[in-house]
């Protein structure tokens, strides 16, 4: 049961990034080049390769969740393919919230709660894929020993 309820907990979260981080590579789109100040002289940091690697990274995210939530496509999935991309997606958590708490603005009264918040969230996702990964090996060696 717990099992089941931190992989749907994690399941959420890493589909509340994915929520969140489109909204954000949309802002980024529309706002575009033309919002900086006239003295601006860096260019755009919009380009194609930011768009894939984001695009990328939402797929990840985003089959991470589906791997995680849902144990019928968990299942059915390859056992190598879903050991690697949850062990990708829950190692990307890790350095998420080490980069989280690393680089909070402590001069904000609101910085700190929102990186621990937000730490504990990757927290969460990382600790149900070692456990999906974990449990998944133990009835892997359960079925090929009998």
């Amino acid at each position: 049961m717990t099992s089941l309820l931190a992989r749907r907990v994690a399941s959420v979260l890493l589909l509340l990034q994915v929520a969140y981080a489109a909204l954000l590579q949309i802002a980024f789109l529309t706002l575009g080049p033309d919002t900086a100040e006239i003295d601006h002289t860096d260019p755009s940091g919009f380009s194609p390769l930011n768009a894939g690697l984001a695009l990328f990274t939402l797929v990840g995210l985003a089959g991470g969740a589906v791997l995680l939530g849902l144990e019928r496509v968990r299942s059915r999935a390859p056992r190598a393919l879903t050991v690697t991309w949850l062990a990708l997606v829950g190692l990307g958590q890790t350095v998420l919230a080490v980069v989280a708490l690393a680089t909070h603005d402590s001069s904000a009264g609101i910085g700190l709660p929102v990186a621990l918040l937000f730490a504990a969230g990757c927290a969460v996702v990382a600790v149900a894929c070692a456990l999906t990964i974990r449990t998944g090996s133990g009835a892997l060696r359960a079925n090929t020993a009998g």
